[in-house]
């Protein structure tokens, strides 16, 4: 019961936290007062499902690596994360696309225009769904596995495995859900999900299934999130249009506004840099060090991200807000909700650190059902890693919508070379923890990097202002 009631405080603060924020909201313009205050409401509905889902991973974890042992345990993270990284950097990022060019149309209800730009966004899904599923099994046929660190038995499970990256890809319909305001059904399917991999697990942890069990639950939760996801998305397409779904226009090769595939694999190529930092460190440990050290820095960095999560969480709420402030030209209101939420973000952080000095060692052993040497200094230094990501929350998107996409992509580009770099230098030199301290030096670099043109802007802004 430790750990569910180190989650309850977790929880509890996190909500103290947020509620803090109305205090200032006085001091705010009205405009940007009521949009600050709906960034804050749909955070924290985002926030109220993935309480449940940590709570049920640490459940969910805990079973699958004791019943398969911490080297298989570890195969089955090495199997899991290089199909996560293969549907990753395929994916177009068609939510993006939908908030940017469809935004304007679907308020003004120009649905002719509308179901172009929808159309396009799920062609880009499910082309991309297609590539990514070929390159995994490709990627398994010609590398092997001795080069990815698995054993030769489990090439079959992993090709299966692969398969399911087709149905990987909810672009266009997380666009809908953030286009309409909904974010309440992001807990309903996230909630149905949590329960098909959290009572699939049990039954493997009772029954001391094998790993081909335990990847196929995995496979299973993936599609049972595009199956909820998708109908969530056809939902609300008829109900705030209340008219058919476009699946004519689907199989039209039409670029609705020009443009969009260069935006589209700008936002994309972004986010794919993103997670072969974020997945690729697991894969490169992996190789280097083997299945066990592999589940130990994925695990850390699990914890480490599920401690974060709730400040990550402000990211889909951001992005449609920020989209109409531009549409609306009021670059001062998107300003003052930008420093709100950043010192949101930096108390916030310090939270997280101390929960992380205070429990993050028993959740670990918890989770592995395994003591490792020097695990309180991943942890640290893998949430230091955390919270230098999370404080670029407002920054990335504000920057996309500045049009500095290009910006991004050249420092991201620049900071993920280094960071290859960084981690085989110090693995050598000092193990798990030279790829954790590795992990930090590439997440500051990049804070700082980004943060340089907002801070430029902003003080424009103070400059124009006063002029």
């Amino acid at each position: 019961m430790g750990y569910q009631k180190t989650l309850f405080i977790k929880a509890r603060l996190t909500f103290d936290c947020l509620s803090v924020s109305d205090a200032c909201l006085d001091i705010m313009p009205q405009k940007s007062r009521s949009v600050f205050s709906r960034i804050i409401g749909n955070t924290g509905i985002l926030i109220t499902g993935r309480v449940l889902n940590a709570v049920c991973s640490f459940v969910y974890v805990a079973w699958t690596s004791q019943t398969l042992g911490l080297n298989l345990f570890g195969v089955m993270l090495l199997i899991t994360t290089f199909a996560t990284l293969i549907s990753d950097i395929t994916r177009f990022q068609s939510w993006q696309t939908l908030l940017h060019y469809g935004s304007k149309a679907f308020q003004e209800k120009d649905f002719n225009q509308f179901d172009d730009v929808l159309a396009f966004c799920i062609r880009a899904d499910f082309f991309s769904a297609a590539i990514g599923m070929l390159v995994g099994l490709g990627g398994i046929l010609i590398l092997g596995t001795s080069r990815l660190g698995w054993p030769a038995e489990v090439k079959p499970d992993a090709l299966l495995c692969m398969l399911i990256i087709l149905f990987m890809n909810i672009g266009w319909s997380t666009g809908m859900l953030r286009l309409c305001n909904r974010f309440k059904l992001v807990t309903i399917y996230e909630f149905i999900t949590t329960c098909v991999r959290t009572g699939g697990c049990g039954i493997g942890y009772w029954l001391h299934m094998p790993l081909g069990y335990f990847l196929f639950i995995w496979c299973l939760t993936q599609f049972t999130l595009f199956v909820t996801c998708s109908y969530a998305g056809i939902y609300l397409f008829h109900q705030y249009t209340e008219r058919a779904f476009p699946i004519r226009k689907i199989f039209q090769r039409k670029t609705p506004v020009e443009g969009m595939w260069k935006f589209t694999l700008s936002v994309s190529f972004n986010e794919i840099l993103d997670s072969i930092f974020q997945q690729g460190g697991t894969l490169a440990i992996g190789s280097s060090l083997g299945a066990g050290e592999a589940a130990v820095y994925r695990v850390a960095r699990q914890i480490s991200n599920g401690l974060s999560k709730p400040a990550q969480m402000m990211i889909p709420t951001l992005y449609p807000e920020f989209i109409r402030f531009r549409d609306q030209g009021d670059w001062h209101g998107m300003r003052l909700v930008t420093l709100k939420i950043f010192g949101l973000i930096l108390g916030f952080s310090l939270l997280v650190f101390f929960l992380t000095v205070l429990v993050g060692e028993r959740l670990f052993t918890y989770m592995l059902h395994y003591s490792w040497p020097g695990e309180k200094t991943i942890l640290v230094l893998l949430v230091c890693s955390a919270l230098f990501d999370i404080c670029l929350v407002p920054i990335e998107p504000l920057l996309t919508v500045m049009k500095r996409i290009s910006f991004v992509l050249k420092a991201r580009t620049a900071i993920i070379g280094c960071y290859f770099v960084f981690l085989y230098g110090m693995m050598r030199v000092a193990g798990i923890n030279g790829a954790a301290l590795s992990s930090v030096i590439s997440s500051f670099l990049m804070l700082i990097i980004c943060a340089i043109p907002v801070v430029k802007w902003f003080t424009r802004l103070s400059e124009n202002d006063e002029g």
